[in-house]
């Protein structure tokens, strides 16, 4: 097992066994990857639970952008418990207004449906119109954790962006590396930025996690000294 914590977003359940002795400690349980990952039903949930991985599941009600309607809103909130009575650990959302900042109301009341439990704002921070601002709202609503590139294509070209994110948020939330995380880089972009942990997901239109890949960055993190 890896000496470094990575989660990795899957959509299918079947391929949490291929996971089994890599660096994965943690799944993001998702439905179609190829849209940048949805709800997943409760039953895909329960079942990757019941591999013995420690389960977070996305509440996202469609594709496209991060701006929803009252409605879709209502959608997430009665998502949630069914797929926390389902096993999961902890919730990944993320929402946006209009002017592509974040809704301190809406977010507080989805983090208030989540039973106390970790709250993962995802990769829809990569798209706020004032990063620095819109963190502070994030720890503000309960979120305990925070995927993100800092607004670059990938992690790594973020990764000064992501340092000033990691010292900002002091400890009051873990920000996650995420977006296109390889192995050759994942160490040197976990001392470059500081973040407590990587995430990776499948590649679009791939039928399985690339074992080679996980394989790699297993043998890579597992000489950092934490």
């Amino acid at each position: 097992m890896s000496g470094f914590p990575v989660e990795i977003c899957i959509d299918q359940p079947e391929h949490a066994q291929l996971l089994q002795g890599t660096c994965c400690q943690r799944i993001e349980m998702c439905s179609n990857l190829n849209d940048d990952g949805l709800t997943p039903c409760p039953t895909a949930v329960e079942q990757v639970c019941e591999m013995g991985f420690d389960v977070v599941a996305m509440v996202r009600s469609r594709p496209g952008n991060f701006c929803y309607s009252y409605d879709e809103l209502a959608t997430m909130k009665r998502s949630i418990p069914d797929l926390l009575s389902a096993g999961a650990s902890g919730i990944v959302l993320g929402l946006l207004d209009s002017s592509g900042r974040i809704p301190f109301a809406d977010l507080q009341s989805l983090v208030a449906d989540c039973d106390s439990l970790p709250v993962t704002f995802h990769r829809a921070f990569d798209h706020c119109s004032n990063r620095s601002e819109d963190l502070e709202v994030v720890i503000r609503s309960g979120c305990r954790r925070l995927l993100t590139s800092a607004g670059a294509e990938t992690a790594w070209e973020g990764r000064q962006e992501l340092s000033k994110l990691v010292q900002q948020a002091q400890g009051r939330l873990d920000v996650i590396a995420g977006g296109g995380v390889r192995p050759g880089h994942a160490a040197r972009l976990i001392e470059a930025s500081g973040v407590p942990w990587i995430h990776l997901s499948a590649r679009r239109g791939s039928q399985s996690p690339d074992l080679d890949l996980l394989l790699e960055l297993t043998s890579e993190l597992a000489s950092i000294d934490r």
